[in-house]
């Protein structure tokens, strides 16, 4: 391989795509106190956007819950079957399946690749059940298998405690992720705390490594010509 040609080489791959850590953070904030809201969050340019759902009602199919953080402590969901007032004093509504499997949906503003979920576990289980996708996904009447292969995470402790699940099962690059209390069972209980992933991003190159492709892709035309004369 020529001196030139492996320049050019080198300075195209400051094009490459490269992954930067993006860490968010579940324990504060306000969504409002609906049924159907939303929460979002930016960090470095990129943006999640959180929703709540739940299989209460509609034959067993998802609908919108109201989406709750508990100060200290996480995001949680509560579902229509919990009463009107979900925000009433005391009421630290996680995300469970006493009843119905409470669902967190994540959808990033642009591809992600995972690194791990941190959660509040309760004096209950916290198994999980995970999903992940490209696109956009609309829940509203779907059902937990219309969701196909789910990735299931045991938390079987009875201590509370903060546990912390590794997302690397999803390989690949994802639009959105979802987040159920462990589908078929009734005793999982957690509040989500934090969310790592990694956003594929192109870097800018400096000047000097402007300088390197140009120079590079002028002498490669410079040999063409020469070539061609």
């Amino acid at each position: 391989m020529s001196s030139t040609l492996r320049s050019v080489l080198l300075a195209s791959a400051l094009f490459s795509t490269q992954a930067a850590a993006t860490e968010f953070s579940f324990i504060s904030g306000n969504p409002a106190d609906a049924f159907g809201n939303s929460y979002s969050q930016t960090v470095g340019g990129l943006t999640v956007t959180a929703s709540a759902w739940s299989t209460t009602g509609h034959g067993n199919r998802y609908q919108t819950a109201e989406l709750e953080i508990f100060s200290g402590y996480g995001m949680g969901v509560c579902n229509r079957d919990e009463g009107l007032d979900c925000s009433s004093s005391g009421n630290m509504h996680a995300l469970d399946n006493s009843g119905a499997a409470d669902l967190i949906l994540f959808s990033f503003s642009s591809a992600v690749q995972f690194g791990q979920l941190s959660l509040q576990q309760f004096g209950g289980d916290s198994d999980l059940s995970l999903w992940a996708g490209s696109g956009s996904l609309n829940l509203e009447g779907q059902k937990t298998n219309d969701l196909g292969w789910a990735m299931a995470v045991t938390n079987s402790s009875r201590v509370d405690n903060i546990k912390t699940v590794n997302l690397s099962g999803f390989s690949g690059s994802y639009d959105w992720l979802a987040v159920s209390a462990r589908v078929s069972q009734f005793n999982d209980f957690a509040k989500l705390r934090a969310l790592q992933v990694e956003a594929v991003t192109t870097p800018v190159p400096e000047a000097d490594n402007w300088a390197m492709l140009l120079a590079g892709l002028g002498l490669v035309g410079f040999a063409v010509r020469r070539r061609i004369r």
